[in-house]
């Protein structure tokens, strides 16, 4: 996109200005709400009287628009709170409202319990919060404003080591906290050795923290108490000590390297944007989180203007257009994913139209029906002004919001560090008092270009921070010696006053969907293919996904001759790597231009370091590669479109290879009907999208782990659906049918007969029971890391008593699934030989999957488990950390259903079931023991999309229906919640290869490269968490032997033995590897990551580059295990777990091992010292 291209006109219909004016005053003459907030011309010129303090101007607005309501959000039970006295006519019973008056009196009571404490608060002392944007959020940060305290929003979600951060950086006497982030707040401050009191706000009369208590010898209150306490006393003076320039606010914000840095506030630009008030009655809908400047200009604007602010308490898009419904705003902040939402409602709407007209006139007018329909029901009917800046959207998409709301959208573009810099691309002044560009070399970016000059945006502000907290150099680095803060951000100046952002300086590329891809290293990692010559990745920050131009090496050209053949080889081997490199999928190019011409210094497309020219590239192939993204936008829209309009007319499979035409933005050339998902470029996000394109096509639920089976394809995806639409094999229920709310999941909606049969629960009571000892068993997943070694234990156990142990395992037949169980021994000749000799007597295979009605079993195959089976061992599970929820639902929670089911019919069947580690340690809550119910230790679980969370979760519904299952009728259930499982400490290759320790053991090895240490602080007393995988399945095997009750075992490793993973690489180096120990952990980080991208491919794929996330930072030293394992500490000393008198250690011997297995699968060479890249 050209810098001129980049100033849009406005796509609202003509005469929208005209029509607003008459809007304004229809609401004021109709709305009697609308008119009630108008903002008090008087008012506005009392905040700006010479002088005036910002304590004053905000006690200024609470007594002049005292009656008003200020703050809304949804109703919750409270312990004493705000009142409904002040709800606006026509809001909804389920919100409720608090005024200027009651909310000042609040901050008040607060301030005044701060005072009155017995260590007073004083001026200048720090106050952190941490929680969603809530009432008392507000009424604790006015609190700090009337007591001259330094408010630190911090950022919700954020982990505890970044929190803690922060917290040893300010040193905070309180931590206000809402119940959620609790836990965090005291892990945090534990890290930052720091003891401040805490403050518990949005408490409900349920929760922990009601009246002041102690945790770890430090008090935590909560805010009705403390608002109680504070009505006793008097009323403290409003502080005026300092002046404008005494700090108020930390803003935190981080930087390329992740960590944490203080914008600092002074009383002079908050007292500002409290002065910022609207022209228009200003009533909003905040989502924005309150740690951000622009969640809290919304705020101040509002709240300046004499409006009200409603929260909005929902974490999802769902619940936000349901708030922008009820409380019909005025003013609207968009963020892209609210903007999709409304467009992709609105093409629905034009797709339904057309399928019952083509006159062009129907057409229109329907299209006009839609666009009010969403105005007025889906976001309220008087929106007066939008705007929008968190990222670009794309033209289209504009269009279409404007439309619908009849406004011109306004593009705003800020910084933490300065505020608002830009309004549709033009200068605000004020604020700014003077801008240049600087000159950017190295990326080819001059203020002599033509026709614009170009260059990094640079500034001075009247709203530019003084600095960083604590920070003068990082300070230092964005401020040049004559003042200017430097934003990082390439500009055109497309006329005096104003520009057109292109680049980042640091070639960061901002997506449509938030998510930045820094370029120069992703086309780094593809130029490692054999293939390519020369790559140019492009990406112009209204799309969610990039293009790359590419000139082919000529062996390629050579070989594969026409520019198709080229192209499509390309594309595989760009897929290749992606993989082996662990790119994300947003950072892979959806299409590729081919270039037959080499780039060079002559053509201005090479600089004379002979790197790309990315301006001149920029410029040479803009037109085509804008040209590509229309293309694809329209061939999407087509075969979406194409895909529903005849689905009815076309064979299944053919739909299906289509939905992945349209997912993936492949060519329907590359598809082929027996390939798998993934090998056509689908990672677990896309199987998500996939899944939904479905759904929506064929009005099914089509769960994740169908498009991901390993040993499935897309023939196996439409029988599926082809099952499902004709109701051959009974349906799972869906995650939507169970838990009502998307983003939280609660015991007690985990109710059997949502899952089983009501006849089948009658009568479970009243069942005969199998008893030890088994004489068949049932064992799921037995191909699996951990399955197959519990299938060999209790192939052993039943072989002495001529039992037998049936194995499941996914496959197109009993035959496939037996080859799968057999391939997992191969690479111990001693194992694999025992294993055929038990199987020989003792072995059958079936082919299910646990994810689909039945197991995927048949009828009879199923009534021969239900009269046979005496134990069933299930380790499978749809084993994902990046899945969310939803898509694990059918494996894990719906299959451990129908394993009940099972286990409940004709007689009732022993169940051993394989939890995780990670269902024992809920977030924001204490570790659970092995004596706690997980229905009342944690009654819901929240979805946050946290890494692996939503594995955790749906192993806990799992452990949450065993419960009910028990209850029930007594059935017997042992469950084994794991830490990560190491390799067999016998079994020559027997390690999972793909699991995080193997890879970073494997990627230190191959690259010679570790850091001083993993941890921070003191490591001398940290622990790895880790047991081997066949002391863990004999373990399981003999403990789930014995299943009389219910039983949950945490096996995990609990000794205090100081061994790390430290003491890995040094067992590594004694061993032989040639290991380089870098003192600086980031500096660790940045050389470990390109020693990993210049591995071979065959090896690289295997390397923990795709999961370096997990060492983002050093880890905090952990003395044991995080859980509790009395019972399964005793189990094991006791002889009860098997022949082991205790848990093992963890041991040179064990590392070794590794070693070992690494060269015998030909991961490693053969001498340890020859690593494959220089360190």
């Amino acid at each position: 996109m050209t810098a001129t291209e980049q100033v849009r006109t406005t796509g609202a219909a003509p005469g929208w200005e005209q029509r607003l004016p008459e809007r304004l005053a229809r609401l004021h003459a109709e709305d009697p709400q609308f008119a009630a907030a108008a903002p008090s011309a008087e008012v506005t010129a009392q905040l700006h009287r010479p002088g005036i303090r910002l304590v004053e101007i905000v006690e200024t607005l609470m007594s002049s628009y005292a009656d008003r309501p200020a703050l809304g959000q949804r109703r919750r039970e409270r312990a004493g709170g705000p009142s409904a006295g002040t709800r606006p006519p026509n809001l909804p019973d389920d919100f409720e409202t608090i005024s200027y008056r009651e909310l000042w009196t609040a901050a008040q009571e607060v301030a005044a319990a701060w005072h009155g404490a017995e260590k007073p608060l004083v001026a200048g002392d720090f106050v952190c919060i941490l929680g969603p944007g809530s009432i008392d959020y507000v009424i604790v940060d006015l609190a700090c404003i009337r007591q001259g305290l330094v408010s630190v929003p911090l950022p919700y979600g954020a982990p505890a080591a970044q929190i803690g951060q922060i917290f040893a950086e300010t040193q905070p006497r309180v931590v206000a906290v809402a119940p959620e982030g609790l836990e965090t707040a005291l892990a945090a401050a534990t890290l930052a050795g720091i003891a401040p009191d805490y403050l518990v706000f949005d408490e409900e009369p349920h929760d922990h923290v009601q009246a002041h208590g102690h945790r770890d010898g430090r008090r935590v209150d909560g805010i009705t108490p403390l608002r109680e306490r504070g009505r006793t006393l008097p009323v403290p003076p409003p502080s005026l000590d300092g002046d404008d320039d005494r700090l108020v606010n930390l803003i935190y914000t981080s930087g390329s390297t992740g960590a944490p840095k203080g914008a600092m506030y002074p009383e002079r630009l908050v007292s500002g944007m409290w002065r910022r008030q609207s022209i228009f009655p200003t009533i909003t809908v905040h989502f924005l989180p309150l740690s951000h400047v622009g969640g809290r200009t919304v705020l101040t604007n509002v709240l300046g203007s004499g409006g009200t602010n409603y929260f909005s308490t929902g974490s999802d898009m769902t619940q936000l257009l349901r708030d922008y419904a009820a409380v019909r705003p005025t003013q609207m902040q968009l963020v892209p994913r609210v903007c999709e939402l409304v467009n992709q409602r609105y093409q629905e709407g034009l797709a339904r139209a057309r399928r019952h007209s083509s006159d062009p006139g129907e057409l229109a007018e329907a299209a006009a029906r839609i666009r009010r329909d969403l105005a007025d029901n889906m976001l309220g009917g008087r929106v007066l002004t939008a705007t929008y800046g968190s990222a670009p959207l794309s033209p289209d998409i504009v269009a279409v919001i404007e439309s619908v709301l009849d406004l011109h959208l306004v593009d705003t573009y800020g910084a933490t560090e300065a505020g608002p810099m830009t309004m549709d691309g033009h200068i605000l002044s004020p604020p700014i008092t003077e801008y240049k560009l600087v000159d950017v070399p190295e990326l080819g970016y001059y203020r002599t270009d033509r026709p614009y000059p170009r260059g990094e945006f640079a500034i001075k502000s009247a709203t530019l921070i003084p600095g960083y907290y604590k920070r003068p150099d990082v300070t230092a680095a964005v401020f040049d010696a004559e003042g200017y803060y430097h934003t990082g951000d390439i500009m055109a100046e497309v006329e005096p006053g104003r520009l057109a952002y292109l680049d980042r300086r640091n070639n960061v590329l901002k997506l449509s969907q938030g998510e930045f891809v820094t370029v120069a290293a992703v086309e780094a990692a593809l130029a490692s293919s054999p293939l390519i010559q020369q790559i140019y990745l492009y990406g112009n920050s209204t799309q969610s996904f990039l293009l790359a131009v590419v000139v082919p090496a000529a062996e390629a050209t050579d070989d594969l001759g026409d520019d198709a053949a080229v192209k499509s080889a390309i594309r595989a081997s760009i897929q290749q790597i992606a993989a082996e490199s662990g790119l994300r999928p947003y950072e892979i190019p959806r299409d590729v231009i081919i270039e037959r011409r080499p780039w060079t210094q002559g053509s201005g497309l090479l600089t004379g370091a002979g790197k790309i020219a990315r301006p001149a590239l920029a410029e040479h192939y803009r037109d085509r590669l804008e040209g590509l993204y229309a293309e694809i936008a329209e061939s999407r829209v087509a075969e979406l479109d194409d895909l529903r309009a005849r689905v009815g007319d076309r064979p299944i499979i053919e739909t299906v290879v289509h939905a992945v035409v349209a997912t993936l933005g492949i060519p329907a050339a590359d598809v082929d009907p027996g390939a798998r998902f993934i090998d056509l470029g689908g990672d677990s996000m896309a199987a998500v999208s996939f899944a939904d394109v479905l759904n929506s096509v064929f009005g099914i639920e089509v769960p994740a782990n169908v498009v991901l089976n390993p040993t499935g394809n897309l023939e196996g995806i439409a029988d599926f659906v082809s099952s499902t639409i004709t109701g051959g094999s009974g349906t799972l229920p869906t995650p939507a049918a169970v838990h009502p709310d998307p983003r939280t999941v609660r015991a007690g909606e985990l109710m059997l007969d949502r899952f089983i049969p009501a006849e089948i629960l009658a009568v479970a009571a009243d069942l005969p029971c199998s008893t030890p000892p088994f004489d068949t068993i049932l064992v799921t997943g037995a191909n699996g890391f951990l399955g197959r070694f519990l299938c060999l234990e209790w192939l052993e156990r039943v072989a002495s008593r001529g039992g037998t142990v049936i194995a499941m395992a996914r496959g197109r037949d009993a035959a496939e699934a037996h080859r799968r169980i057999s391939d997992s021994y191969a690479s111990d000749p001693l194992l694999h030989r025992r294993f055929e000799e038990l199987a020989k007597a003792h072995l059958e295979v079936i082919a299910g999957d646990l994810g689909t009605p039945g197991l995927g079993l048949d009828a009879a195959t199923w009534d021969q488990l239900v009269s046979r089976v005496d134990l069933i061992v299930h380790p499978a599970a749809h084993v994902n950390h990046v899945l969310p929820y939803p898509q694990l639902f059918a494996a894990n929670v719906a299959g451990t259903a129908e394993v009940i089911r099972l286990a409940l019919t004709e007689r009732l069947k022993a169940i051993d079931f394989v939890s995780t580690v990670g269902v024992a340690l809920p977030p924001e809550h204490p570790p659970i023991g092995e004596d706690s119910d997980v229905r009342s230790a944690t009654p819901s679980r929240r979805l946050d999309g946290s890494y692996a969370g939503g594995y955790a979760v749906s192993k806990w519904s799992g452990e949450v229906l065993l419960r009910e299952a028990h209850d029930l009728c007594g059935l017997p259930v042992s469950v084994f919640r794991c830490t990560m499982l190491l390799a067999h400490r016998t079994g020559a290759g027997q390690l999972n290869v793909p699991d995080v320790f193997s890879r970073l053991l494997l990627s230190v090895a191959l690259t010679g490269i570790a850091p001083r240490t993993f941890y921070r602080g003191d490591a001398s007393g940290a622990h790895y968490d880790g047991l081997p995988v066949d002391f863990a399945a004999a373990a399981i095997a003999a403990l789930g032997a014995d299943t009389a009750g219910f039983h949950t075992y945490n096996v995990v490793n609990p000794h205090h033995d100081g061994v790390s993973m430290d003491s890995f690489v040094d067992w590594m180096a004694r061993s032989g590897c040639a290991i380089d120990r870098i003192d600086d952990y980031d500096d660790w980080r940045r050389r470990f990551v390109a020693a990993m991208r210049q591995l071979p491919d065959a090896v690289r794929q295997h390397c923990v580059l795709a999961l370096m996330d997990a060492f983002a930072e050093p880890a905090p030293p952990l003395a044991g295990s995080a859980v509790p394992a009395g019972r399964f500490t005793a189990a094991v000393q006791s002889g009860r777990a098997g022949p082991e008198s205790d848990i093992p250690r963890l041991s040179r011997e064990l590392l070794e091992k590794y070693l070992a297995d690494f060269r015998k699968l030909g991961l490693l060479p053969v001498s340890a010292a020859e690593n494959p890249v220089p360190s």
